[in-house]
């Protein structure tokens, strides 16, 4: 009974799969002209995923998780963050398995491949970085997925510290999101031109982008290794194009001859720009405060569809990504 149940249900999948891929085809009587302007075709070689942004530092509750749920909704063949996924920040071995364990709970609910990108609250020292390597191996890595090439840096190659008496600070506006999540926003808003000054300021210290010599020949070796693919991907935690960054400087020059695009997070607030004749991007938030006011504060995923035309972005914000009932579930979603 058991082999005869399995040979159904693997005819069943097999009639299935020849349906799915079977071309256009109008039925009986339709003749002559046609109620749509054109027959749709399959392309195997488009692929759809989604990008998400920070949901740390300082996230809002619920944001994020709620986030995870809805992204799967739409189902992308994979999603990928562009960092800062724990608020971090800490020797303290258990706290960081706790952290990671609920993001890899989060995460689950997509139902679909899930990437990771390290950012500075994922890799803030030397702890965090084995914590890392432990769960997710390499902090820098590439592959390449239907003859596109995707590359994932580690902006904190090495990983710097939190100065002491910053970290003390972190610590005290960790529970006050715990508390009071609104209240303590509206009071980091209030010092918003502080943090962006400090930010531009700070190119070689903390928010800096660190990017080592050996990740540098790491993209060299696989560029050169994959130069016939169709479109490349660089996603990162800091836009280190930003940040004086003269590792990141020999990078594009790496990329000059290719169609390639740079998706990054880290400030908390949507950018676009066109440099060097590609897009730049950098993504809002998934959750975390934001820390600038304007039309790119907003939670928001970036859905991408490359087909043989190339990468097309459309960005979905959360508060408009509703199920069936015509609910986001997203109440502190801007």
């Amino acid at each position: 009974m058991r082999t005869i149940t399995g040979l159904l249900f693997a005819a069943a999948a097999l009639s299935g799969a020849a349906v799915a891929g079977q071309p256009f085809r109008a039925l009986p009587p339709m003749q002559g002209a046609t109620p749509w302007t054109a027959a749709p075709v399959s392309e195997p070689e488009t692929l759809r995923f989604a990008v998400f942004g920070d949901r740390t530092g300082l996230a809002r509750p619920g944001v994020f998780e709620q986030a995870m749920k809805q992204i799967g909704w739409m189902k992308p063949e994979f999603v990928i963050n562009a960092g800062d996924l724990i608020e971090g920040y800490t020797d303290d071995k258990a706290e960081l398995a706790a952290e990671w364990d609920h993001v890899k709970t989060a995460t689950a609910q997509l139902g679909v491949p899930f990437f990771h990108v390290v950012g500075n609250h994922d890799m803030g020292n030397d702890v965090m970085l084995q914590t890392w390597q432990e769960r997710h191996g390499n902090p820098y890595y590439a592959f390449e997925y239907k003859n596109i090439l995707f590359l994932c840096l580690d902006t904190e190659d090495p990983p710097m510290p939190m100065p002491a008496e910053m970290q003390r600070q972190f610590r005290g506006i960790l529970k006050g999101m715990a508390a009071d999540p609104v209240g303590t926003e509206k009071m980091i808003n209030a010092q918003l031109g502080q943090v962006n000054k400090g930010r531009e300021t700070d190119t070689g210290g903390i928010n800096g982008a660190r990017i080592s010599d050996a990740q540098v020949e790491f993209v060299r070796r696989t560029l050169d290794q994959h130069r016939g693919v169709r479109w490349t991907f660089v996603l990162m935690h800091k836009p280190a194009w930003t940040l004086k960054s003269a590792a990141f400087d020999k990078i594009e020059g790496m990329l000059a001859d290719r169609r390639y695009t740079v998706i990054a997070g880290h400030n908390h607030y949507y950018k676009h720009e066109i440099r060097k004749g590609r897009d730049y991007f950098q993504m809002g938030t998934t959750g975390a405060i934001s820390h600038e006011e304007g039309p790119g504060k907003m939670d928001h995923i970036a859905w991408v569809t490359v087909d043989k035309d190339g990468p097309h972005y459309a960005l979905v914000r959360l508060t408009g990504l509703l199920d069936k009932d015509g609910e986001s579930g997203q109440t502190l979603a801007r």
